[in-house]
């Protein structure tokens, strides 16, 4: 893959072209990435209303009915359900592992095996989400891009 970046301060709006032979996987997850960018979850905290980047949440967390959005070190309230949400970002990096959360995978350490057949996965921030046996799959395929 060839990369060509030009910088033109007579553009108003930044565009990207991608020049591609055949349409795979790959770039596909590149293009969802590119839109990702631009999408945006609105957040409440103290009675303010924030855009809060999708590229910016670390998890969704569901607590007592109510939804919650983490970044690195800032919490939102979020008014939007889990599923709402899952349905939105289908195709971004947000994956589902758990009835109660989901999370941005680009924002994962390492993922380890748990007791009970769950898994373990630390996030970059040092967060530690348990992911359940019915999201494992989920998140293998997601990881690897298929």
């Amino acid at each position: 893959m060839k990369l060509n970046l030009c910088q033109d301060s007579s553009v108003a709006e930044t565009e990207i072209t991608i020049r591609y032979a055949e349409m795979d996987t790959s770039i596909q997850r590149l293009i969802e990435k590119i839109k990702q960018h631009k999408s945006f979850i609105v957040g409440y905290q103290q009675n303010r209303q924030f855009q809060l980047p999708v590229d910016s949440i670390y998890f969704i967390d569901s607590v007592d009915g109510r939804t919650f959005l983490y970044q690195e070190k800032e919490v939102y309230e979020c008014k939007e359900t889990l599923v709402q949400l899952e349905t939105r970002f289908c195709q971004t990096e947000l994956v589902r592992i758990s009835k109660n959360c989901i999370v941005n995978i680009c924002f994962l350490s390492y993922v380890e095996p748990f007791f009970n057949h769950r898994l373990k996965a630390v996030l970059k921030n040092g967060e530690t989400l348990i992911i359940t046996r019915s999201y494992i799959d989920t998140l293998r395929t997601r990881l690897k891009g298929v």
